[in-house]
């Protein structure tokens, strides 16, 4: 009787220290696994995000280039009226050199035409460019509703529909004083956030550009010759941020046909 319980014994430890080990074994194999899972996942998910931007990259060079040109050459031409305007007119409508700003209408029907174009050649749209379409979307609504505010106010303040009464006569022209510094840090952020989400350096310097110009606009708004400068620095950073930009777009995507 008490060799059967040895024996009982013997086992019941034999299998418990099995059991123990099967364990511990499973434990650790589970674990590696898992690491190696995870670690696969990692690498996969970091080459599909290359892949995204490599896709969004090249989303940017087939046909942006057109619309940075058309934006760029249409700023800094209304800008080169403008101030040309300034030093032609009489004093008293000289300030109406501001409604030069009314022709931007005319890239809205052809950006229009641009990005259907785009959108018939872009195969497949990433999730980049799906976002920096609201971005460029959220910069237009921004810049339409600031000029055409400022036209408004430029038309309700004529002299034709009102007067002035005296020493108010600022009010036509003081306001302008500010929608280039806008304008330019509205650029700034467009031109700054794709040139980081498309990794396109120009884009990059266009926006610096912009924002530094902004900034010493605002800081300059004591100068006496503001409104006659204010023209000729959008029309520089029209150039720098937008028409540079555009051309070498245009010349990468020429290299990869």
């Amino acid at each position: 009787m008490r060799k059967s319980r040895g024996h009982v014994e013997k086992y019941f430890t034999i299998y418990l220290v099995y059991f123990i080990n099967y364990f511990i074994f499973a434990k650790y194999f589970i674990n590696k696994f898992i690491i190696m899972e995870t670690q696969f996942t990692e690498k996969e998910s970091l080459e599909l995000i290359g892949r995204m931007i490599g896709s969004a990259r090249n989303n940017l060079q087939k046909g942006s280039g057109n619309i940075f040109l058309l934006w760029g050459y249409l700023v800094a031409g209304i800008s080169l009226l403008t101030f040309i305007l300034l030093l032609a007119l009489p004093p008293e409508i000289r300030y109406d050199a501001y409604l030069a700003w009314a022709f931007m209408a005319v890239g809205g029907p052809v950006h229009y035409k641009l990005v259907r174009k785009m959108d018939q050649q872009q195969l497949v749209k990433t999730y980049i460019d799906r976002i920096m379409d609201f971005v460029w979307i959220a910069f237009s609504i921004s810049i339409v509703t600031v000029i055409a505010g400022m036209l408004i106010q430029s038309a309700l303040a004529h002299p034709a529909f009102t007067e002035a009464e005296p020493g108010h006569e600022y009010l036509r022209w003081f306001p302008w004083a500010f929608i280039t510094p806008v304008m330019l840090c509205l650029y700034g952020f467009a031109l700054f956030v794709s040139g980081k989400a498309y990794q396109f350096k120009p884009l990059v310097t266009g926006g610096i550009i912009c924002w530094g110009a902004s900034f010493l606009l605002l800081a300059a708004c004591h100068h006496p010759h503001l409104l006659l400068i204010q023209p000729l620095v959008l029309f520089l950073c029209a150039v720098a941020g937008f028409v540079v930009p555009g051309h070498l777009l245009k010349k990468k995507e020429h290299s990869h046909v």
